[in-house]
């Protein structure tokens, strides 16, 4: 298959399974929400910058995979917003892999409660799929750097209400740990570094894909 036949395949899967395990998550719960009962009201997932992330991902995977099936190559645009929503998942597999399900494991749970049953896709598959996309399979058209900066967006929209409503108000679950149990002088700090998360994986991603297209040009 060609890298334009592949590229439409993995945007609709992306599309397909973020729907399915959404609805899931949202009806059912996530095992680790279940397990934990930091959710009663299962819909309320939908506020999570997990549930968030992905679905801008699936909408971006959709639109572009229609793009995809339209044109030849994709304009810079849509290059550049794939790299957004990819960012804003990537920052998604990253926390949970490395700090939420390592949380866990220390309190005596199970690592893999972060990424079983719906959120198999919505925390780990998804994403990496989406990266492995972007990185090998969007063409050869140049993102301007501007794009880095443009793909930490997500994560500065989320903390405006995150702020307001886990710091302030009070009213939300502290989803992400990001008080460290009620820590709010801490909240700034973390949002920064959740910052600089999504920016380093911007980066990297956009590396990465321009050292696979000037090897592609060498070989």
């Amino acid at each position: 298959m060609s890298r334009r036949t592949i590229f439409i395949i993995n945007n609709l899967f992306i599309f397909i399974t973020t729907v399915i395990a959404t609805a899931v998550a949202m009806t059912y719960g996530s095992r680790g929400t279940r397990i934990d009962g930091t959710v009663t009201e299962h819909w309320q997932q939908i506020v999570t910058f997990t549930v968030l992330s992905n679905i801008f991902l699936a909408i971006v995977a959709l639109v572009t995979a229609i793009l995809a099936i339209r044109k030849s190559s994709l304009s810079t645009t849509a290059v550049s917003w794939y790299l957004v929503a990819t960012t804003a998942t990537s920052v998604t597999c990253l926390t949970v892999l490395f700090f939420l399900a390592p949380a866990r494991a220390m309190r005596g749970q199970n690592y893999f409660d972060m990424i079983l049953e719906p959120m198999f896709f919505l925390h780990f598959f998804n994403p990496i799929l989406a990266a492995i996309t972007y990185i090998f399979l969007t063409g050869d058209r140049p993102v301007a750097r501007r794009a880095r900066f443009l793909a930490t967006l997500p994560v500065i929209v989320y903390a405006i209400p995150y702020i307001l409503f886990v710091v302030i108000m009070q009213i939300w679950p502290d989803f992400y740990g990001v008080t460290f149990g009620g820590r709010y002088y801490l909240t700034p700090l973390v949002f920064v570094a959740f910052w600089l998360l999504a920016f380093g994986s911007a980066s990297l991603l956009n590396f990465c894909r321009t050292r696979q297209i000037k090897s592609s040009f060498s070989s």
